[in-house]
């Protein structure tokens, strides 16, 4: 009779490295979605951004009236342009991620600018992000933006 030599995992050690596995799973996954949470709120700023400049842009290159109001709750928001005899024509629509809105007690809940590209009010719009808050500040002329967190 000949001896075989067998190899393998055990029961206990297929079990161990199981429990090692979930436990750092459970560990990882909200560090894991928070990460992408953020970087999503982060994205969804430059994009609110990108979208105030395209508006000044088109107020400029179109010579309109221009408009960037908040929707939903402050959760989406909507540009759009005046037009003769016909109202406002919506241009743009976006969302913001869950967890990233406009604050309720903003002091500015909306962009205009005049046809030349001239902002018509001026002053901070606070977004609520699940990182905290922040601010954007409206300054005079072309639509200057400083960005506080």
């Amino acid at each position: 009779m000949e001896k075989t030599k067998e190899s393998g995992f055990t029961f206990l050690e297929l079990i161990l490295v199981l429990g090692v596995l979930s436990i750092m799973t459970a560990i990882i996954l909200p560090i894991g979605d928070r990460w992408i949470q953020t970087a999503s709120e982060e994205d969804a700023l430059q994009a609110f951004i990108a979208a105030v400049h395209n508006l000044q842009a088109y107020s400029m290159a179109n010579y309109v009236g221009t408009s960037l109001e908040f929707k939903d709750s402050g959760r989406e928001y909507i540009t759009s342009y005046l037009k003769k005899g016909e109202g406002r024509i919506e241009i743009v629509r976006n969302v913001f991620p869950d967890g990233m809105r406009l604050v309720s007690t903003s002091q500015m809940k909306a962009v205009d600018f005049h046809a030349n590209g001239d902002i018509v009010r001026t002053g901070t719009m606070a977004l609520l992000t699940s990182s905290g808050l922040i601010e954007i500040r409206f300054q005079f002329q072309r639509g200057r933006m400083i960005i506080y967190e």
